[in-house]
């Protein structure tokens, strides 16, 4: 985020008396007999300053306006709970950041709040109902897009015409919904890739917004592919064809990527993605640089991820990216604890925040912003 920041701007008072400058008092307090220039004589600004006092007071010599500290990092926390929200997605509303995530119990689209990304409040359900198109119970990996007026929510969720995984949309003027959707099908659907999941929107420098999702080919037995596409300018359709950008062919990744998330930094394209089963210690997320939201994209982390955890954390993935006041990078992802990895071992991919900077000519991660 890019909150705004305050300007300290210099007042200069000008006084005048008669046909001579009697005084100017800038930001050092000035202002004192000895900084006068005057073309009156000695006694005629002697006596123009006794009758101004005598008229107005004595004028307290001007005073520096407060300058505010610089912008502080961010600090983010993730709720206390440790309530589960695998494949986290934040977007910044106002005063708040809103927090969705991957189907928990019988919320469809998880939703949450937070005024400073340290107190959040329980979440509700930002999608209550389906599409016609969708059954229950598989709705996963949202991402949300603003536009004039609105705000359009891609989710994955089952076709019950194929079987399979597939995307949809739908739109709120809330950013915490209700979202509501009247669509008879899918926006993104690829059953001959094994279906389509984890859809993530990316709005270009230029304002032309495009959707990047996964198609799920691990589930036929097939490699995984991301794929990326331009999105009409109310982001209800796609334009243009579909691009596929990379795939899993790292020993790593095995059997899948998934999750991907574009972003710019440094002035470069950054598609980080999730690589290795998500509920294994294994998980991690991986990057490769791009020429645009479309590709060519050149895998780094062909030998190893980006982010593999550590501190307790297990399996980070699932990761989107927020931008602080000074520039700061953070990842949003889900991790599980150390030896609870599994949600049959009781374990869950709680919210966690990760820094992420340039180190040389590769990015890297901390567990604080670099100074």
């Amino acid at each position: 985020m890019q909150p705004t920041r305050a300007i300290a701007a210099l007042t200069f008072a000008l006084i005048t008396s008669g046909a001579g400058i009697t005084g100017i008092a800038g930001f050092a307090g000035g202002g004192s007999d000895a900084a006068v220039r005057t073309s009156q004589p000695a006694s005629a600004a002697r006596l123009a300053r006794e009758a101004t006092r005598e008229t107005r007071g004595t004028t307290p010599a001007a005073t520096s306006p407060a300058v505010p500290p610089p912008p502080a990092p961010l600090a983010p926390r993730p709720p206390a709970d440790g309530r589960d929200a695998p494949d986290p997605f934040l977007v910044e509303d106002g005063d708040r950041w809103v927090l969705y995530s991957t189907q928990v119990g019988l919320l469809n689209v998880p939703v949450a709040t937070t005024p400073d990304l340290a107190t959040w409040s329980a979440p509700t359900d930002a999608l209550p109902a389906l599409p016609a198109w969708a059954d229950r119970g598989r709705t996963w990996a949202p991402g949300v897009l603003r536009r004039p007026g609105a705000f359009v929510l891609y989710f994955a969720a089952r076709s019950r015409a194929t079987g399979g995984q597939c995307i949809g949309a739908a739109t709120s003027t809330s950013a915490t919904g209700p979202f509501t959707s009247t669509s008879l099908e899918p926006l993104v659907c690829q059953p001959e890739l094994g279906g389509s999941i984890d859809p993530h929107p990316f709005v270009d420098t230029d304002g032309t917004a495009y959707l990047l999702w996964k198609a799920d080919g691990n589930a036929i037995g097939r490699p995984s592919t991301l794929f990326s596409q331009r999105l009409r300018s109310d982001g209800l359709a796609l334009d243009g064809p579909a691009t596929p950008l990379l795939h899993n062919d790292a020993a790593w990744e095995a059997p899948l990527v998934e999750n991907p998330a574009l972003v710019r930094v440094g002035g470069r394209y950054v598609l980080l993605y999730s690589g290795g089963w998500w509920e294994s210690a294994g998980y991690g997320t991986g990057y490769a640089i791009c020429d645009g939201p479309l590709g060519p994209c050149a895998k780094v982390t062909t030998e190893n991820p980006l982010h593999t955890g550590g501190g307790g954390v297990a399996g980070p993935g699932g990761a989107s990216v927020i931008t602080g006041p000074t520039g700061d990078l953070w990842l949003a992802h889900h991790g599980w604890t150390q030896g609870a990895v599994g949600y049959g071992s009781g374990g869950a991919r709680s919210l966690r925040f990760t820094s992420l900077h340039w180190d040389g000519t590769r990015l890297a991660v901390s567990p604080t912003p670099r100074t």
